[in-house]
């Protein structure tokens, strides 16, 4: 089963996020490493944002640049002794017990989730498949760089509704 945070899951690798996404259905946002783009900064300014970063150099040094950019941070830590499959000390190698439990008290109850929006709602509107419009959407919401998929995901985490996504596509088309 998969469960959902009360914040977005910052991670420093796809890695990271494709273990995680395993157990995790809220949003995971991959900072690749040291390569924290403005965009995804501006995404996550203004979110409650949980930050799960390798307990090695690397994750501490990133850990700390997203400390001193962001408000709203979450700082996770896990133990760096049960992170060592395949001789490496990251998220994506430690035991998913040691993680679990060092989320849990994250864990939010997302049954009655808002939103009415489906997968393919951004089909027939057009969002999939149309980089300009879909970059105006996430300009308009401040959804920060999006694909298909990511676009999605942030549209749920943000509980917009398909009548709201319909009046900004209008906005984007010059309606």
């Amino acid at each position: 089963m998969r469960f959902y945070l009360d914040g977005i899951l910052v991670v420093e690798g796809k890695e990271d996020a494709s273990y995680l996404s395993n157990y995790v259905a809220s949003e995971i946002v991959v900072v690749n490493g040291y390569e924290l783009d403005n965009q995804t900064i501006e995404y996550l300014k203004n979110k409650k944002v949980i930050a799960l970063l390798d307990p090695d150099e690397a994750g501490i040094k990133i850990r700390k640049k997203l400390n001193e950019i962001l408000s709203n941070i979450i700082n996770v830590e896990i133990d760096i002794n049960k992170c060592t499959r395949n001789a490496k000390n990251g998220v994506a190698e430690c035991e998913i017990d040691e993680i679990l439990t060092k989320l849990k008290p994250y864990v939010i109850d997302c049954q009655n989730k808002e939103t009415n929006l489906k997968k393919s709602d951004l089909f027939e509107l057009g969002l999939i498949g149309n980089k300009e419009l879909r970059d105006c959407v996430c300009r308009s919401l401040k959804l920060g760089k999006c694909n298909g998929k990511t676009l999605y995901k942030r549209l749920i985490s943000a509980n917009v509704k398909l009548d709201e996504l319909k009046r900004i596509i209008e906005e984007c088309n010059g309606n």
